[in-house]
């Protein structure tokens, strides 16, 4: 008798159990109609390599054709290419070398590209 009332009670608290987790769950377990895919909601908007590159490339020429930087950066190739972390944003970091520029400290061009795609900024420092 005794077993019979622990299988009983073990049977139901698995029951209840499920139930209780499969609320709001769709039986299929699709988590992205239930908000299990948070860190990866983020990802999927981002921009790949390829397309930070046009987009600095066309910034770059944007600023030159505005005169606030010399000509001669339309033709320089990308330096470098990454990502930075700076408070609580990742952004693209994207370097451009110009070894006509006589200061030294004027010889990087740095242009700042958001994850979605957006011109962040543009310096000589990189940060």
């Amino acid at each position: 008798m005794k077993t019979l009332i622990k299988t009983t009670v073990i049977t139901v608290a698995l029951t209840l159990t499920t139930l209780y987790a499969q609320d709001g769950h769709s039986s299929c377990n699709n988590h992205n109609e239930h908000g299990h895919n948070h860190k990866y909601e983020a990802l999927k908007n981002e921009i790949d390599k390829t397309s930070v590159e046009k987009i600095a490339k066309k910034e770059v020429k944007r600023l030159a054709s505005q005169k606030k930087i010399p000509k001669s950066w339309k033709s320089m190739p990308i330096s470098k290419i990454g990502k930075t972390h700076y408070g609580d944003t990742n952004d693209w970091v994207v370097g451009f070398n110009n070894p006509k520029i006589k200061d030294k400290t004027k010889r990087t061009l740095y242009i700042f590209v958001s994850v979605k795609g957006k011109i962040v900024g543009a310096n000589y420092t990189g940060k």
